[in-house]
């Protein structure tokens, strides 16, 4: 154990509850560690001197959530360079993770930096002009 607070969003814990859909998908996880926070959205998470704002952006997963602060956004599976999240999982919802985007993540300045949970990091300011998952 590292003694880092395990935290998440309140409706992405209820599925450390049930059977994760890793388990559904035929693989094996340990089991996860209970959560010492649970996050809502405009929440504030403070990491070493870095002040974080918790962004609820449902769609990829019901408790998905993105940090927004510092000049840059960790969107974890919401918003990729050139990409969205998938929704055709269990607790996806496209309608939802549109809206996060648009809602949530669209508002941001342009020139704000984008670090995806994988893949390259982008700007909000690029992927409102190029990403075609965007484009109406």
């Amino acid at each position: 154990a590292t003694g880092a607070e395990v935290a998440i969003h309140t409706d992405e814990a209820k599925s450390l509850q049930g059977q994760s859909s890793s388990t559904l998908l035929g693989l094996a996880y340990p089991t996860p560690l209970p959560p010492d926070r649970l996050l809502q959205d405009g929440d504030s998470l403070d990491i070493g001197d870095l002040h974080f704002l918790v962004l609820h952006t449902p769609g990829h997963s019901p408790g998905g959530i993105c940090l927004s602060g510092e000049g840059v956004v960790f969107s974890g599976d919401t918003l990729f360079n050139c990409g969205i999240g998938r929704t055709d999982l269990p607790g996806g919802n496209s309608s939802q993770l549109m809206n996060s985007i648009h809602t949530k993540l669209m508002t941001l300045p342009d020139n704000t930096i984008v670090y995806p949970g994988h893949g390259p990091e982008t700007t909000i300011g690029t992927e409102r002009r190029g990403n075609p998952f965007l484009q109406a």
